[in-house]
């Protein structure tokens, strides 16, 4: 009885050490899909629902719990000058070829000011933004669960 504690012992400690790197190597995976993902949403145009451009996805910026919270969008405004906005990922429906965002290009151009990504960490313009497209806040809708 003695010799077969340890080894039960040492075979529960085999199969629990087997299940825990199995769920992390899961985990990187799904990470590195998602993050494949959302690389295919780089370059791709931005159109309103009467389907003029708008723009193009420049950048992604991810929220603190690592979802996708923004598409950066730049366009331009004149022969010379360009500008850039956070849209809420939430805000865009994205197909093959291009997204579709329910704003015009006076609308897009009205939309709080992005000056730096890092300003999207602040949850106050965050959620400021979210409402300018009429999107809840990712963040409040797991607190209200």
């Amino acid at each position: 009885m003695r010799r077969i504690m340890p080894v039960m012992v040492l075979l529960l400690a085999l199969i629990f050490g087997h299940a825990v790197v199995k769920s992390t190597a899961q985990e990187v995976m799904s990470q590195s899909e998602a993050t494949s993902e959302v690389s295919k949403l780089l370059g791709k145009m931005v159109k309103d629902s009467q389907g003029e451009n708008l723009g193009i996805i420049t950048d992604v910026v991810t929220g603190p719990e690592g979802c996708v919270a923004f598409a950066v969008i730049s366009y331009w405004i004149s022969d010379d000058t360009q500008k850039r906005a956070a849209v809420p990922f939430g805000a865009l429906f994205c197909q093959e070829q291009n997204c579709v965002i329910n704003v015009n290009k006076d609308a897009l151009d009205a939309a709080p000011t992005l000056v730096s990504e890092d300003d999207l960490a602040e949850r106050k313009l965050a959620g400021d933004i979210y409402r300018y497209f009429g999107v809840r806040p990712y963040w409040t809708e797991e607190e209200t669960q």
